[in-house]
């Protein structure tokens, strides 16, 4: 799968990306709410759409963003330019399974269309598990017909993913239709036990 999103078919997704994932980014930065000194960590930033808006949110604290694709992190890199200058954004090229972080470093993470993505999905919950901090939040938006594709249906993926998060520690556990696309978006949110 990571060949869609690298090389010449990566650079067009990551074209589309920026401009169709403007909303679902946004409403998942809402939901998630962030002080101005947290830090948060990205899952699949993409062409960096989430980056930058929350890095203009986040004054004081960082952003840091994890994507298996090299074509995303040059595209998210200049689109972030600035604020990896002054060290308010990094981004590795890394799976959400192999966060380079220590432990409990994360204040919340947030995943924009990334997380059916994920696989082994039990993997990257254990693995968010140890980077984010107790109480840590993680709120996640994905399009509805990837978590369909993913499980055959979306409360197939919710019953999935539920299950892994609580298996890795989360709780308050829940899903939620969201606005962005229509409403075609499904939205998922747990905290850091």
């Amino acid at each position: 799968m990571a060949s869609v999103f690298d090389g010449a078919a990566g650079a067009f997704v990551a074209w589309v990306m920026a401009r169709a994932n403007r909303a679902a980014e946004a409403e998942a930065i809402e939901r998630l709410a962030p002080a101005a000194d947290h830090h948060v960590l990205v899952i699949g930033f993409g062409p960096g759409v989430g980056v930058r808006l929350l890095a203009a949110r986040m004054t004081a604290g960082e952003v840091v963003g994890v994507d298996p694709s090299t074509t995303m992190a040059r595209t998210a890199a200049r689109a972030n330019r600035a604020a990896i200058a002054v060290g308010r954004v990094a981004l590795h090229v890394a799976r959400a399974d192999a966060v380079p972080a220590p432990d409990a470093t994360f204040d919340s993470a947030i995943a924009v269309n990334a997380l059916q993505l994920c696989e082994p999905f039990a993997a990257t919950c254990a693995e968010l598990a140890r980077v984010l901090k107790p109480g840590a939040r993680l709120v996640g938006l994905t399009h509805d017909w990837a978590l369909a594709g993913r499980a055959g249906s979306v409360g197939a993926w919710n019953a999935m993913a539920g299950a892994a998060l609580e298996t890795a520690g989360f709780v308050e556990i829940a899903a939620f239709r969201g606005r962005a696309e229509r409403g075609k978006i499904v939205g998922l949110t747990a905290r850091r036990g």
